[in-house]
């Protein structure tokens, strides 16, 4: 099949004025202002088929919500090529309008001051979609996210688990064949983020729309995706499935030892390699884990044949301060992989 999304080599720059402290510093910056250029994007490249659910992955920064821009057709890519439904999105045609539709879990697109059902028939006529049609749609979609006896309340005064739901129904009507959720779920309660993450997996299979999801709770992404691309710092850092990111058996190895070895050292003693052993930067440690006058720990990714060899060897030539073993989750491995790309020693998987 065709890609329905085509990403090629798309980078994206932005500039911002700085400006110093001080009093003297202000007129510099009206007259004569210093730019700063940012880079959002990379040369990010890559296509997906229809009625995928692919999950974006990255830290803050790292470029998702700008890529969802450009696909959308908000802002242009700085070079490179993007394409949705073989149409260039900032063009923003009418028929391309149609077919899309972007979600923000941060921002509100419906009309607080008006009940949902009102701002739902704005949107029937603003994408011509017939009455029947119309109703059947709102009927299945408000019975399929159990908000039929809340149609009639004025949106500012729902929860926002509710107000997520009733964005996700003002986002679905016009029935897109390709739908961009930035965070949906943020902000929800448990319950609330579990029924939309139910809603979204029928809608999907019902519908084979494409739906590309940014979140950073990793429910989301490993009950929902079958395909996840990882951004770090703009650039493509991870593309393939969630299985093969947390492959079965691996386990993490939490060592904090009191004679502090080298990253060398450690591989050497252990005959675990190199690059499956990380020393994380404190501001990449997880919280808590990293003190004031702390040793560092070190982190050994091993299997369950290796753990025992490996835990003998470190005992038999260093003094442990603190161990742990974790399980490989997806949300270990994806941090895992963030501190392995920052020591510069990642290996793609």
């Amino acid at each position: 099949m065709e890609p329905v999304i085509v990403a090629q080599d798309i980078r994206r720059s932005f500039r911002s004025s700085k400006k110093e402290e001080g009093k003297n510093s202000t007129w510099k910056y009206l007259l004569k202002p210093e730019w700063v250029e940012h880079h959002a994007l990379k040369g990010v490249s890559f296509s997906i088929e229809p009625g995928a659910f692919v999950g974006l992955i990255g830290a803050n920064g790292a470029g998702k919500t700008t890529l969802l821009k450009i696909f959308s057709g908000l802002i242009p890519p700085s070079s490179g090529t993007a394409r949705v439904l073989d149409q260039e999105p900032f063009k923003r045609s009418l028929d391309f309008r149609k077919q899309i539709s972007l979600v923000m879990g941060q921002k509100a697109q419906l009309w607080w001051d008006l009940p949902a059902v009102d701002a739902f028939d704005l949107l029937r006529a603003i994408y011509e979609i017939p009455e029947k049609t119309y109703r059947d749609r709102l009927g299945m979609l408000a019975e399929l996210l159990d908000v039929q006896k809340l149609l009639n309340t004025q949106i500012r005064r729902l929860s926002l688990g509710e107000r997520m739901k009733m964005e996700l129904i003002g986002a679905l009507l016009h029935w897109p064949k390709v739908v961009f959720l930035d965070e949906p779920t943020i902000g929800l309660d448990v319950l609330a983020a579990q029924k939309l993450r139910e809603f979204l997996r029928e809608f999907n299979r019902r519908e084979k729309a494409t739906i590309i999801l940014t979140s950073h709770n990793m429910d989301d992404i490993t009950r929902l995706c079958s395909r996840v691309l990882i951004l770090r710092s703009g650039e493509m850092l991870y593309d393939g499935s969630p299985q093969k990111l947390t492959r079965e058996g691996e386990k993490r190895l939490r060592v904090r030892l009191q004679e502090q070895p080298t990253l060398e050292q450690l591989a050497a003693t252990t005959q675990i390699p190199i690059e499956r052993i990380t020393f994380p930067k404190p501001e990449d440690a997880d919280a808590g884990d990293e003190g004031e006058g702390t040793l560092p720990a070190a982190y050994l990714t091993v299997n369950s044949q290796t753990l025992m060899p490996t835990l003998q060897a470190i005992l038999a030539k260093y003094t442990p301060i603190d161990l742990g073993i974790e399980e490989q989750g997806l949300e270990n491995v994806i941090k895992r992989l963030f501190q392995e790309e920052a020591s510069g020693i990642t290996k793609r998987p």
